[in-house]
């Protein structure tokens, strides 16, 4: 065992995205960024740094991994070697019991055939495993084989200016009529399109903030067209508002409903961000959904234009307001993840 950091050590914390920030945007990319800003404004103890594959610096005291994709499992491998530790958030999207049976054979035989350094091996070597949600803990439990002592449940973070009502910056820059907020990557698995599609065909300005990736182009000119059609009963498309930016914030506030028609989501953080802002919400049917704390939330049928402007009509009319624990908040979240960092470093061998 290590001794106790003195309180006077600087804690350093390397966090790893799955992938380059200036090759991805999402919610994995939103949530090491914010990670790292909030650790670091909660304890001023600790020195967050993100990842860097050009660095000379000695390696860090301890490695979060936000996602493993299988190319950071040979990471992961050489920070085991360097004698640091590591722990790793596990995004799974909350999968059937079909989906785990297979995902756990898949794991046994890949690592039956190659008798190598499977990735059910290299996450048994990880100090925690932290999942965002009980289904998704019992998921890697039965397709890793890690033991559940060993895991925990770390929830996304909400920024605390979501949980404080203030809608005035939105409202001075675009008035106080009533408007669907959609925010979020602009691609197909997220129907941005199909929402446009319904609010149109509803007469409901729709506002979307959200960047588009290059290889979703075309689908994005699908949008634009359709926004261009919303654009004269108040919607507008918002590409470049950065994640800091007060307007965000106040755009959640000022919504009268946020809708998110996605099909393959983990916890979403616009989604939290607006239950912490007590807004109506709409989703569509999906694995995540049937998971708290979106349970309660309503939910389109299926996706297609009748069942999506049918749930919309009815949340634009009853509009009930959601509302979020601030256990989500990101001074509860960074405090956790403080701990778990210095638990992390002590308990090493």
């Amino acid at each position: 065992m290590k001794p106790p950091l003195a309180p006077t050590d600087r804690l350093r914390v390397c966090i790893v995205p799955e992938y380059p920030l200036n090759l991805m945007v999402g919610g994995l990319q939103v949530q090491a960024v914010e990670t790292l800003e909030a650790v670091a404004a909660r304890d001023e103890t600790i020195a967050c740094e993100m990842f860097d594959w050009s660095s000379r610096q000695p390696p860090a005291d301890v490695y979060h991994f936000i996602g493993f994709p299988p190319h950071m499992a040979r990471v992961a491998e050489l920070v085991t070697a360097s004698g640091r530790p590591w722990v790793v958030s596990l995004l799974l999207g909350a999968p059937s019991a079909g989906t785990v049976k297979m995902a756990t054979a898949r794991s046994w035989l890949k690592a039956a055939v190659t008798r190598g350094q499977s990735l059910r091996t290299v996450l048994q070597r990880a100090h925690r495993v932290i999942t965002i949600m009980p289904a998704d803990l019992e998921a890697a439990s039965h397709i890793y084989g890690l033991d559940s002592r060993r895991m925990l449940i770390v929830p996304h973070g909400v920024a605390p200016g979501f949980f404080h009502r203030d809608p005035g910056a939105w409202c001075a820059k675009h008035g106080n009529d009533p408007f669907v907020l959609c925010v979020g990557a602009i691609q197909p698995r997220k129907n941005q399109l199909l929402l446009a599609q319904a609010c149109n065909a509803l007469r409901l300005p729709l506002v979307l903030i959200g960047p588009v990736l290059e290889s979703n182009q075309p689908y994005a000119d699908q949008v634009a067209a359709e926004m261009r059609h919303n654009e004269p009963l108040g919607g507008r498309w918002i590409r470049g508002l950065d994640r800091s930016d007060p307007l965000l914030v106040a755009a959640h506030h000022a919504c009268r409903l946020f809708a998110l028609l996605s099909t393959e989501e983990t916890q979403p953080i616009s989604v939290l961000q607006a239950m912490a802002a007590s807004r109506p919400i709409l989703l569509l049917r999906s694995g995540y959904t049937r998971q708290v704390p979106f349970d309660q939330l309503p939910c389109a049928s299926s996706a297609t234009l009748e069942a999506v402007k049918a749930a919309l009509h009815q949340a634009w009319g009853k509009a009930t307001a959601s509302q979020l624990s601030e256990d989500f908040s990101w001074p509860s979240v960074a405090g956790k993840l403080a701990e778990l960092y210095r638990d992390a470093v002590e308990t090493r061998p």
